[in-house]
């Protein structure tokens, strides 16, 4: 079990050193899910600095699941502000996670696995503090499986 969670952690350090070092990289960060479960009603915050303006920006959700997650799908409602620091854009995006007979998609190994899922593009018309909230939109109240949930900002 030791050996699991060691291997794990190597992995999510390799993936954090190779993304930063990408320079097109503008954010990218993750939030723990608890132990016991995500709650349906627990926003996952994000705030995002933006120092350029008049980009073209990639935005992409980034889930780390459990091998114990009970469901092949993962419905997410991402709501943001960076195109208008006084406007809401709410998205609901659908990940499939695994395939028909239960074949995990993503990277990793042992009982972790990381996909993306694109949200779109957006352009920042100016530099600041914008803000992302990301919910859970599966029936369950408590969501068992998920890992982390994570944003990533690139230029295009």
């Amino acid at each position: 079990m030791k050996n699991l969670l060691r291997n794990n952690i190597w992995l999510l350090i390799a993936g954090w050193l190779i993304t930063a070092c990408n320079e097109n990289t503008v954010y990218h960060s993750y939030r723990p899910i608890p132990l016991e479960g995500w709650q349906k009603s627990d926003t996952l915050f994000f705030n995002v600095p933006v120092k350029d303006s008049l980009r073209h920006l990639h935005l992409s959700a980034e889930i780390r699941n459990k091998s114990n997650y009970a469901y092949r799908n993962l419905y997410l409602s991402v709501s943001y502000n960076l195109e208008d620091s006084t406007k809401w854009k709410t998205d609901t995006l659908l990940l499939i996670l695994a395939d028909k007979e239960g074949k995990w998609y993503g990277t990793g190994w042992g009982s972790l696995f990381q996909s993306t899922l694109p949200i779109g593009s957006v352009v920042v018309r100016h530099p600041g503090n914008y803000t992302f909230k990301i919910i859970h939109g599966m029936q369950d109240e408590l969501l068992k499986g998920i890992n982390d949930i994570g944003i990533k900002i690139e230029r295009e």
